[in-house]
This record gives C-alpha cells, sequence and structure tokens, in this order.
C-alpha cells in the first residue's frame, strides 16, 4: 500500500473501534491524533526515516516451496489456517472459494519464508507491539489515566521521561503499516512478479491509492487540517468504493502471540498471491519466469475484473481489521 491507503487504514480501525465500544479509553487516545496517521503509518517508508529505509524489500515475508528436513513443520491446511485466522477475516471464504485453483496438493506442501534480517515482517509487528505496550505503561498522567490500572513506579520516572498520548499514537500507527502489510499478498511471495516494479506489486498499490483518493495524503491531512470528525467520516466513506461491510465486531487474535498470527495472515496472502496468478502457469522456480504484469491478471476479461474486485474488498476489509484486532489485543493485555 502507498501513503494515503496505509493512512486510510489506520485511521478506519480507529473508526472500527469506537463503533464496537469495547476498548472506548484507547480510542480517546488515539482518535484526537488521527490526522498524524498521514505520518505514523508510512514512517517505515520514509526515505528520510533511517538509514536503508524505505526500501520495497524492508518488510517482508516471502514464501515459496521448502525442500528441508523439516517439511511437516510447515505444511499448514486450508482448513486449519481458516480455523487459526477465523471466519471474520475474509481471505479464509476467499481461499475456500477458490479451491479449484488451490488443490488439497497444494496445500500439502510446505511452504517456508526466509527474510533476511532486519527485514522480517511478523518480527517487526511483534516488535513495536511489545513497544507500544512499554509505552503506555510509561506514559504521562494523561494517559495514566486512560490506561486501566496503576503503574506502581511511574511516580519514580521522572515527567520528562514518560511518553506522551501523541507519541504513543504515532508509534500505534506505525505498528499498522506492518499488520496492514501482512495482508498484501506481493510482500509474502518469493516470485519476481510480485517484486516491487515488475507490474504487479507497484500497480496494485496504484489501483488502491486511487479507490482511496487523495483526503488521505500527508499535505491534505496534515496541512489542510480538517477536523478529527471530518477525517473519519471521510475514512467510512471509502467502504462503498470497496464494497465493504464491516459488521462492528473486532475479534480476539487467536494465536498465542502477534508474531505467530503474523505469520499465520502472511501464509494466507501467499496462498492469495497464488490465487492472483496461479502456479500452474506462473511457477515459483525458476525464479527468472516472466513477470505477472496487473493488466494480464486483471483487465484481459470480465473474469479477471471481477477476481480484482473480489481481491480489492478482501484485502482492504482484513487490513483494517487486521490492525484493529492486534491494538485490540495490545490494550486489553491491561485489563
Amino acid at each position: 500500500m502507498d501513503q494515503r491507503t496505509h493512512a486510510w487504514i489506520a485511521i478506519r480501525a480507529i473508526s472500527l473501534l469506537e463503533s464496537e465500544n469495547k476498548v472506548p479509553q484507547l480510542i480517546k487516545l488515539l482518535k484526537p491524533h488521527a490526522k498524524e496517521a498521514a505520518i505514523g503509518a508510512w514512517i517505515p517508508d520514509k526515505r528520510d526515516a533511517k538509514l536503508g529505509g524505505a526500501k520495497t524489500q524492508n518488510h517482508v515475508f516471502k514464501m515459496g516451496p521448502y525442500a528441508g528436513s523439516l517439511k511437516s513443520r510447515f505444511v499448514v491446511s486450508q482448513k486449519k489456517l481458516a480455523r487459526k485466522l477465523g471466519d471474520q477475516r475474509l481471505v479464509t471464504s476467499f481461499l475456500a472459494a477458490n479451491d479449484h485453483i488451490l488443490d488439497k496438493a497444494w496445500w500439502k506442501q510446505p511452504y517456508k519464508a526466509d527474510p533476511s534480517p532486519g527485514q522480517h515482517l511478523p518480527n517487526r509487528a511483534m516488535a513495536l507491539s511489545i513497544n507500544n505496550i512499554d509505552m503506555l505503561i510509561l506514559g504521562d498522567d494523561r494517559v495514566q489515566n486512560f490506561v486501566p490500572g496503576r503503574i506502581q513506579f511511574i511516580e519514580k520516572v521522572r515527567p520528562t521521561l514518560r511518553c506522551s498520548s501523541g507519541q504513543i499514537a504515532l508509534f500505534f500507527f506505525m505498528l499498522s503499516h506492518f499488520l496492514a502489510d501482512a495482508l498484501m499478498p506481493c510482500h509474502s511471495d518469493e516470485r519476481d512478479l510480485s517484486d516491487y516494479n515488475n507490474g504487479l506489486h507497484m500497480q496494485l498499490e496504484k489501483h488502491w491509492s486511487k479507490k482511496v483518493g487523495t483526503f488521505f495524503t500527508e499535505k491534505k491531512l496534515i496541512k489542510d487540517n480538517p477536523s478529527v470528525r471530518d477525517v473519519l467520516k471521510e475514512a467510512k466513506e471509502i467502504d462503498r468504493k470497496f464494497d465493504l461491510d464491516f459488521q462492528g465486531s473486532v475479534p480476539q487474535i487467536r494465536s498465542r502471540d502477534v508474531w505467530e498470527e503474523m505469520v499465520l495472515v502472511c501464509r494466507a496472502s501467499f496462498a492469495v498471491a497464488s490465487v492472483i496468478a496461479p502456479p500452474a502457469k506462473w511457477p515459483y522456480k525458476p525464479a527468472t519466469q516472466k513477470p505477472a504484469p496487473f493488466d494480464l491478471l486483471f483487465k484481459q476479461n470480465d473474469k479477471g475484473e471481477e477476481l480484482l474486485a473480489e481481491v480489492d474488498r478482501v484485502i482492504m476489509h482484513d487490513a483494517v481489521m487486521n490492525v484493529a484486532m492486534v491494538w485490540k489485543y495490545i490494550w486489553e493485555k491491561f485489563s
């Protein structure tokens, strides 16, 4: 996703949690800073964020066939994956509906990711989740009034060293970037066709960005300074562009922690990539096969257009849901 899509996803997750009304104090903390999602949710891809930042491969979990000695460890059936991810993530029903493309034989094969150090998407999501818990523990007086329970040692921490709600919100928005990218199929597919410049990755993101619209650009949200109320209202208006229907319920994550949950989400995203570009036509090996351009996959006929509309709906719905689920999981650590 690009900057405006990431900002929209984070802001829409605030609205989704607000509608559910199960973590109202978290909403009180995040909502006043919603416009800063334009910055926070894009920090992982900002070119001036840090040396080596903003490379398209700096948070991936690109999977492919595994031929090592621990094959059974890297096999997850469609039914098991669906059970672990839950039926409120649309990706589970999407994969079930496309079992004519990914049959039982496909699901019985072992698939594994091997990201380079520092590029492991689930690792980065887990690290920021723990970091955000620590920031809530070390929050200033205003934050302490939001967070359930009492931090007994907080009086020993100088006020100037405590975290403000704005700082914490910025890090929650940063976390949303990784949680959303776990749903981007090209971040989980090792094939050349998923590399950013090879016709699918970049064009998918441009397609989503065009549908989201310019309201969520950094300039519009920060310099034009709309009200938070208008920002949240505009975020909900995007639902119809992707045919989204949020029911107002945000489920619990079913795994033991954020790391395991994101590994499973990335595994599902890899399967989505394999539905979009079936391995029978675009094999995983050799790595030098011709890319599968966006237009070839989605613009040749009505079937391709229908697939694109469904991919849009599934990925955008689950990206927002993924962010809301993990934010809720973090907050409920305190209750």
